[in-house]
């Protein structure tokens, strides 16, 4: 495939989108900043023609209704691609195109929204991960020769489950803290008490995926603690971002409550999980 023949399209909304489309979008990193533009940037799924593949990157709460806007850009062979933080996204893509190429897929990147049309990246990662477990597809196989050509780190994995798992264990206690106890990774990992309590989180999580027969790394509790130790001191969760914000939505379903109830249905306790969740569910019903 040509380069020529390769087009970005941008799904957005907002002031996001109006200044995408008149400037492009800039990409703050810690040594370098670049803008880049996509052959068409609109919050008018109509407006694109059929594609060969769909990152969806939005938050989790937004997934069914963007899925429910795509119809006319899937066809037969579109792939889909998702970036969320759960584990669950692709069984729910599934229900909207069951007769489509769904992978799993997630990506390590501490990036934030600084202004409309700027994304500020900070932190080390910056890694993508999609594929299927014990598969390999042609067209996964193209995209990830694409994706290397533009520069991007990228793992194209036969061993999927594993990767979306240890990010999901890391993730989620992540959120689950940050949010619980209003503050920064650096806040919670220096003091003794609250990072004894993400250890608790991290434990609860790790019990459910070795009941649901999932393979996830030995010694997932140090390597979990070691990437928020490596995160810049100041770092949160988006879920925490979104409750500073008083965003109305938070990923508290797919990062917290996910983790309750499958537990539940597994005959596991998640005794620290339940009280932060609780907690949690309340501040969000009193911002509403």
């Amino acid at each position: 495939m040509e380069k020529s023949d390769i087009h970005i399209n941008f799904l957005a909304r907002g002031n996001h989108l109006n200044e995408i489309q008149q400037q492009g979008l800039t990409v703050v990193l810690e040594k370098e900043t670049f803008t880049i533009k996509p052959d068409k940037a609109s919050d008018q799924v109509e407006e694109f023609n059929t594609m060969d593949y769909i990152f969806l990157c939005t938050k989790s709460y937004d997934l069914e209704e963007t899925l429910s806007s795509l119809h006319t850009c899937v066809g037969p062979s579109t792939v889909f691609i998702p970036l969320q933080n759960g584990v669950d996204s692709k069984e729910r893509i599934k229900k909207y195109y069951p007769n489509n190429l769904v992978v799993d897929g997630c990506a390590y990147i501490v990036s934030r929204l600084k202004a409309p049309g700027v994304i500020e990246v900070t932190g080390k990662w910056g890694t993508m991960n999609f594929g299927l477990d014990g598969e390999h597809d042609v067209r996964l196989e193209r995209l990830h020769d694409l994706v290397q050509k533009a520069d991007i780190h990228v793992n194209y994995s036969d061993k999927i489950e594993k990767i979306i798992w240890d990010k999901f264990i890391f993730i989620s206690s992540m959120a689950t803290a940050t949010s619980y106890y209003d503050c920064s990774i650096g806040q919670v990992m220096e003091d003794p008490e609250k990072r004894h309590a993400v250890i608790r989180l991290i434990q609860e999580v790790e019990a459910l995926a070795l009941r649901k027969g999932i393979v996830v790394s030995k010694d997932i509790v140090n390597e979990t603690l070691y990437k928020m130790e490596q995160m810049p001191y100041d770092a949160t969760s988006s879920m925490h971002t979104d409750y500073i914000n008083k965003k109305p939505q938070t990923e508290l379903a797919s990062l917290t409550h996910y983790v309750i109830s499958e537990s539940s249905k597994n005959n596991l306790p998640t005794i620290v999980y339940q009280c932060m969740y609780d907690d949690l569910q309340q501040k969000t019903m009193s911002d509403r």
